[in-house]
Order: C-alpha cells, then structure tokens, then sequence
C-alpha cells in the first residue's frame, strides 16, 4: 500500500511490505514507527536534486567527475536524518572488531538497512538481519530501505536496473519465508 503522496512531490512515496507480521511489531513502538515515516516523509525529490547538485559541484572543485547516480546523496540524507534522531549509525552485528557486519541505524531493537547498490546484495543483507536477530539478539525486526523499479532507473538510469528494488527484495522474502525467520518490513521508495 503507497505511503503519503504530495501533488508538489514534496514527500517521498513509498510502498511496505512486512514479512512475518513486521508491520505489528514495529506497532508494537509506534513512536518509532511513526519516526521512520516521518524520515523517509521527508525525503523529497527537490531535496534530493539540491542535495545532489551540492555534492557535485563539491566534486568538481576538488577535482574529481560528476557522480552520475544519486544513490549516495539519499543514502547521506538518510544518514543525517536518521542520526539527529538519536539513531545509532554502522552498528556492529557482533561485538567483532576483525568483522565488519554492520547495519546502517539501530535504535530500539530496530535495525536499518538503505540499500541502493547491487541486487548480488539483496541475500548477504538479509542474512545480516537474520544474524542480528537470531544469533546476537541485537534486533527484534529489521527495516529495509530500497528504490522501487521505476525509482531505481530515476536515482541511476545507468545502474537502476541492476541495483537492488523493493520487487526483488519481496520476491526474496516470500520465496525464502521458511529460511528468513526474522521480521523484516521492506520500505520501497517511489520518488
């Protein structure tokens, strides 16, 4: 089911999909619920097109090229808003200094991931919820965030149909129900 909508695209769209009952445990803290939300709400396409024009022209003047894609600009915009929000950015699955298995936020038994690399990650992430719930105990649902097909193509039209999408990630989740046991709710993003 889509998210809020803004006729001034203001506010990101999105999609959920929660995988073994996800969307009733993060019920469960509904204040953090609704702060994720809110985060991604506040994601929005002029914010992501200053964003990126900001970060190139940084690029240029220190010499280097043009990024192509925006995946990194939402991934730092995410970043910012997540940690004013006391999220706790890179937290460590194990207590490993030689293992660097980490999700992007943590807050609350919630763990976040932003994905918007290569679809060969999809499993490997997965994996890392999975390790994070029933093998540390450090989650008790995981959230994670992609672009939707049509979005992918929009934050890369070179690499979005390669990159990881809220289609396949569901796709994974329903075929591997019995193998990923951990809640997992899927957040894609429509632009």
């Amino acid at each position: 089911m889509p998210g809020p909508f803004s006729f001034f695209g203001e506010i990101m769209d999105f999609l959920k999909y929660s995988h073994r009952f996800a969307d009733i445990i993060l019920n469960s803290d509904y204040d953090l619920k609704k702060e994720v939300d809110r985060v991604i709400n506040e994601v929005g396409n002029e914010e992501i097109a200053r964003e990126f024009d900001r970060i190139n022209e940084e690029r240029v003047q220190n010499g280097k090229t043009s990024a192509k894609g925006k995946q990194s600009t939402i991934n730092a915009i995410l970043k910012r808003k997540f940690v004013s929000l006391g999220w706790e950015s890179e937290k460590s699955v194990f207590e490993d200094s030689s293992n660097d298995l980490a999700m992007d936020f943590w807050k609350r038994s919630v763990g976040i991931d932003v994905a918007f690399n290569h679809r060969s990650f999809i499993g490997g992430d997965l994996l890392r919820f999975q390790a994070a719930a029933e093998v540390t105990g450090l989650i008790k649902v995981g959230i994670y965030i992609c672009p939707t097909k049509a979005f992918a193509k929009e934050v890369s039209p070179r690499d979005g149909s390669s990159m990881v999408i809220f289609e396949r990630t569901q796709w994974y989740l329903e075929k591997f129900r019995q193998v990923i046991t951990v809640p997992i709710q899927v957040i894609g993003l429509l632009g």
